[in-house]
């Protein structure tokens, strides 16, 4: 097991309740919620004249789902009224994407979209017909013919062999399932049992090899799950042996999502200690099998394009996982979605369907919030995902893309990481900052001293050095 878990003080030491993914930076709660619909228009406009050739990923949000996971920290609406699906794709989805296609025309400005990601809720929902509808809008929008990937998550439980065909037929060439975990004990916990022969029965010959990749989310951090049964789990991914796997830990948020308490009725979640243990009994059983660390979550095969993607330094890491990074450029439809126009802006819609509905009805785009980063804000959003996609730091590499001193602008932050160093969790070369194996389950910790946003109250002995708050 991992030399992580051999000391328990330093586990205790660098835990806290409170750990930024990194999936964007600055994080959604410090964007601008007086960024509205002009701004994002105007930021659109500007964008796109001045990249034109620059490639895009177009993400599609669906809010619905037949059944509510008690993990599930989406934005979604749990129905069994297949029209209230219908009048939001049609009604208002399909408004949206009208809108954006009339700015674009007024403006002479195209889309250059390479991908194109499926998420919710549950995309699977849709029936064919819808499916079909709403690729064809998109066809409107913009030219299919430079599209890439085309991924789409899958709910296991609510298609089958043929409905992954036809996904192949309309474009899709990537699918990403979500697993979350395989003991029955724990999918019983979250409300979500899905046996692996359910899986299994779905990766038919026919469909692997229509598709150029298969990626399986796993959640670590869920009720009832221990290091014997995320074992036992990943023996049953090994033997499915998707492309590509994001093993993300649960965020347990009941403050948001009050039905997360469901998830204690009969147990209690993994501590700190347990979650780490589990995390790297994760890692240990996938590298062992074969595969490869993409980050510090996701993991691919040796001949995936992620793990050439890592193996150049071209790989990228977003709210849909560690990506190939061929695309950095997010451009999202429906409520709850967000996009980012490379690191100059972020924006998104509205969480509520009514909020969402009422700015369509209005003819506004639905923008809840937005922001528009700042030099400072560009440099350490790409400082904060590479420590936490490549667990390492050259110094020169920044000076050179922002012609700046990386010893003297980060001089607070290099001193708050020697607490680090001497606990051995990383290493303070003169022109580099290399996280050790230990260092590395601590990435996200390590990435916060960059953080100017979120100042989170860590023990780390900082009064020694009088950078105390």
């Amino acid at each position: 097991m991992s030399k992580i878990l051999e000391d328990i003080k330093l586990l205790k030491k660098y835990h806290t309740n409170l750990v930024y993914d990194y999936t964007e930076y600055p994080t959604k709660a410090h964007w601008d919620e007086n960024f509205g619909e002009k701004d994002y228009k105007s930021s659109l406009v500007k964008w796109l004249s001045e990249n034109p050739k620059k490639k895009i990923l177009f993400y599609v949000h669906t809010p619905f789902c037949e059944q509510l996971c008690y993990f599930c920290l989406c934005s979604k609406l749990i129905t069994q009224d297949y029209e209230k699906v219908k009048s939001y794709l049609y009604d208002y989805l399909f408004k949206e994407i009208d809108m954006l296609k009339t700015l674009l025309e007024k403006n002479k400005l195209t889309l250059n979209v390479n991908e194109i990601y499926f998420g919710g809720g549950s995309p699977t929902y849709y029936k064919e017909e819808e499916f079909k509808n709403l690729v064809k809008k998109l066809k409107e929008l913009f030219d299919f013919k430079n599209i890439g990937d085309f991924s789409v998550e899958i709910d296991p439980r609510r298609v089958n062999e043929d409905k992954l065909l036809f996904y192949n037929e309309v474009g899709v060439n990537r699918l990403s399932f979500g697993i979350q975990d395989f003991d029955i004990n724990v999918q019983k916990e979250i409300n979500r049992i899905q046996e692996p022969e359910i899986v299994s029965k779905l990766l038919t010959k026919k469909v692997r090899e229509t598709f150029n990749a298969i990626n399986f989310d796993l959640l670590i951090g869920l009720p009832a799950q221990n290091v014997g049964s995320i074992e036992r789990t990943v023996e049953e991914v090994v033997k499915l042996k998707p492309t590509q796997i994001q093993t993300m830990y649960m965020h347990y948020k009941p403050q948001t999502r009050k039905y997360m308490i469901k998830m204690l009725r009969n147990v209690q979640l993994p501590d700190f200690y347990d979650r780490k243990a589990i995390f790297s009994k994760a890692s240990e059983e996938l590298i062992k099998s074969g595969y490869e660390r993409a980050g510090f979550e996701s993991y691919a095969l040796p001949d995936d394009i992620l793990a050439e993607s890592m193996s150049k330094g071209e790989a990228y890491y977003a709210s849909l996982g560690t990506q190939k990074g061929e695309v950095t450029n997010f451009i999202a439809v429906g409520s709850s979605a967000h996009g980012c126009l490379g690191d100059d802006y972020y924006f998104q819609n509205f969480y509520e369907q009514n909020l969402y509905r009422e700015a369509l009805d209005r003819n506004e785009f639905p923008i809840y919030r937005g922001m528009k980063l700042s030099k400072d804000d560009k440099i350490r959003q790409n400082l904060v995902k590479t420590v936490r996609t490549y667990f390492k730091i050259s110094y020169d590499q920044f000076n050179a893309k922002y012609d700046i001193d990386f010893k003297n602008y980060f001089s607070k932050e290099l001193k708050i990481l020697s607490i680090f160093e001497k606990d051995g969790l990383l290493s303070l070369n003169s022109d580099s900052i290399d996280l050790t194996p230990v260092g590395q389950h601590f990435s996200p910790q390590i990435a916060t001293v960059f953080d100017k946003y979120n100042k989170l109250e860590l023990d780390l002995g900082l009064e020694s050095i009088g950078l105390a708050s």
